[in-house]
């Protein structure tokens, strides 16, 4: 399918994600909902394969009732023009098999994780009648987005429902040889316990970075699952936590009765492997020798003196068994070489071969070189493959082709001219291209903060960007320092002169106001700092201003006076008021606040408190109010009223 085509009028394809031996997926957004999926098409050349188009179909079926956080979810289902289609949740990440070879080595608690979520999935699998039964990392997508990792089990093509008695025992065979478990490999239908052996190779890989068993077939793989013990894992990494090996110890038993017989309990048992009160656990032995169902010589029951008649007669018998031994022999070998003709082969990994060592590894997988094409690559040195089409680990026929994608070595590009220019405009490129970037800052007035003084790679060289070391030279803004004034004594200065002083020491002024009958009106009371001490840049300086005498109280007697200061501090209270004052930058660099307030000490046509801000500012407003008293407060910024209030007594 080309980009942009729209599969069943809804899915408009934006790329390829993957080609395989059944069908090809393609990365496609949902037109209706805008959203990323993807779109898994049957092949072309299978379309009127009807065991495929059954097997295929299976799929959708097996995993449309699976409702599961860790199984890539089935969306839609549909036929485009005569090409099946299923459409599945897309996850943006790489899978378990690529996360391995990044990632490794993998923290142990974080490997738990992993095979919890993995043991979650398939749970909710077998609890549905489905086995797995190619379990493999290939088939295990990631989602890095998540914290921790989320996983997502995929592909279930070729999954087999218990109650499905259609299916042949030939797709007892299907799946990774790398992940199959010896009674499969004797030609016994996968079960529950074959998913459980495949989860402990995962494991091990987890553990190791590799699979236990490999060679140069599928049958020599094969072969070392049904004969060889699973290697040692203390021998690999000697920290393994022993609850933990033994996981892949028991999970990957010859016998099937000596694993786990759920995955449950293969979940319940790695969920605490790494607790303390396990540390000391010995190490699992299955107690079943390992070469099952091998037939084995017995030592012979009688003398060897005995009478040579008996001898003749024992020697009459081998003959005649052999004799009927052999056409059942050659019968067996024809049947196996038709089956071996018609079966299917994986695609081996010849990541980083050259194609002389991708040719002997695609002719042991009984596979062929179909054609080569180049391209360049920052990680593959010249000659070496960079991928198969199709991809590692996919299905294919006996002698089938396998087209591959040879690296021309890096790709070489022509150094920009970065300097001059803001970092922020062309940090992106940089990165895309896959330059090692490392900043230096340096305080300079010859170019604005933030743009390139320097670069380490000469503009117009050619270089491999990937992984290459680029130092810039970034300009910041250089520190002023802050000067320090020794504050003079305001004793007898007005507002304005006050306020001049302020500005000439770059201070904030803060004012408040006070009746004095000692101070005259619009003369300072008192300073903050204090004469004589030091004030720095941008600091504030407070001051209180006279009032003058409180009128009010030279009209009453000195007994009224008495009585009402009396009553004042029996019945007013203090009550505050939280204010916020925006800082209006259009007018300046700063701006001057007059805060007006009226209550039983203070009237609201006169100036309660004036200030000079550079930001918005919070400041509190302190009332004194009788019983029953209202009060009201006026925020005036440059001239202009921009807040009114009032506060209950």
């Amino acid at each position: 399918m080309d980009k942009g085509y729209l599969v069943g009028g809804r899915y408009e394809i934006l790329g390829t994600l993957g080609e395989g031996g059944m069908a090809n997926v393609y990365l496609a957004n949902d037109i209706r909902l805008n959203r990323k999926v993807a779109v898994k098409a049957l092949r072309y050349d299978l379309q009127d394969d009807e065991s495929v188009q059954r097997r295929f179909g299976r799929e959708a079926k097996a995993t449309s009732g699976l409702s599961s956080p860790n199984i890539v979810n089935v969306l839609d289902v549909g036929n485009d023009h005569g090409i099946q289609f299923i459409v599945i949740e897309y996850v943006d990440g790489p899978n378990l098999k690529r996360y391995i070879k990044t990632h490794f080595p993998i923290p142990y608690h974080e490997v738990v994780d992993i095979m919890e979520q993995i043991c979650s999935a398939v749970t909710t699998a077998h609890d549905h009648g489905i086995i797995h039964r190619d379990l493999k990392p290939e088939n295990i997508l990631v989602d890095e987005a998540k914290d921790p990792i989320q996983v997502k089990v995929s592909d279930f093509g070729i999954a087999l429902a218990l109650s499905d008695q259609s299916i042949t025992r030939t797709n007892s065979l299907l799946g990774s040889v790398h992940y199959m478990s010896p009674e499969q490999i004797r030609g016994k239908s996968a079960t529950v316990l074959s998913d459980i052996y495949a989860l402990g190779i995962i494991l091990f890989e987890l553990l190791a970075k590799h699979v236990p068993f490999t060679g140069d077939t599928a049958v020599s793989v094969a072969l070392k699952h049904s004969k060889e013990d699973i290697p040692d894992l203390h021998a690999i990494d000697h920290n393994i936590p022993q609850p933990l090996e033994n996981v892949v110890l028991k999970a990957t038993a010859k016998d099937p009765e000596e694993r786990y017989q759920s995955v449950k309990e293969m979940y319940e048992d790695i969920s605490t492997c790494l607790l303390p009160e396990r540390a000391n656990e010995p190490k699992f032995i299955p107690v079943v020798h390992n070469n099952l169902e091998e037939t084995k010589v017995m030592e012979p029951l009688r003398d060897v003196d005995q009478d040579k008649p008996a001898k003749k007669k024992n020697s009459k018998r081998k003959k005649i068994m052999w004799m009927s031994i052999i056409p059942i022999l050659l019968l067996l070998f024809l049947i196996f070489a038709i089956v071996r003709g018609s079966a299917e082969t994986s695609v081996p990994d010849l990541n980083n071969l050259t194609i002389k060592q991708a040719t002997v590894m695609l002719k042991g997988s009984n596979l062929q070189v179909g054609s080569v094409s180049k391209e360049n690559d920052d990680d593959i040195i010249a000659g070496h493959v960079i991928k198969s089409i199709p991809a590692k680990g996919l299905k294919l026929k006996n002698n089938a082709k396998v087209n591959l994608v040879v690296s021309l070595g890096a790709t070489y590009y022509k150094m920009p001219k970065v300097t001059g220019k803001q970092y922020s405009e062309v940090s992106d490129g940089l990165k895309k291209r896959g330059f090692s970037i490392h900043l230096k800052y340096k305080s300079t007035n010859d170019y604005s903060a933030g743009v390139v003084m320097k670069q380490s790679i000469t503009a117009g060289s050619k270089v491999i960007a990937k992984k290459k070391k680029l130092v810039l030279t970034i300009a910041k803004t250089p520190t002023v320092k802050k000067k320090s004034y020794k504050v003079r004594d305001l004793s007898g200065y007005n507002l304005k002169s006050i306020q001049d002083y302020a500005d000439e020491i770059d201070a904030v002024l803060d004012v408040t106001y006070q009746y004095s009958d000692t101070v005259a009106s619009g003369v300072l009371i008192s300073q903050t700092p204090t004469a004589g001490s030091n004030i720095t840049q941008g600091a504030t300086l407070s001051v209180v201003m006279s009032k003058g005498k409180d009128e009010s109280d030279s009209n009453s007697s000195d007994t009224d006076k008495d009585n009402n200061d009396s009553d004042s501090d029996s019945n007013t209270k203090n009550v505050t008021k939280d204010v916020q004052i925006p800082f209006d930058d259009s007018g300046g660099s700063s701006n001057t606040v007059t805060i007006y307030i009226g209550d039983s000490t203070h009237s609201i046509s006169n100036p309660y408190k004036t200030m000079t801000i550079t930001q918005t500012t919070s400041t509190t407003l302190n009332f004194n109010l009788k019983s029953g008293q209202t009060g009201t407060y006026n925020i005036v910024r440059d001239n202009q009223t921009i807040a009114t209030g009032s506060v209950s007594g």
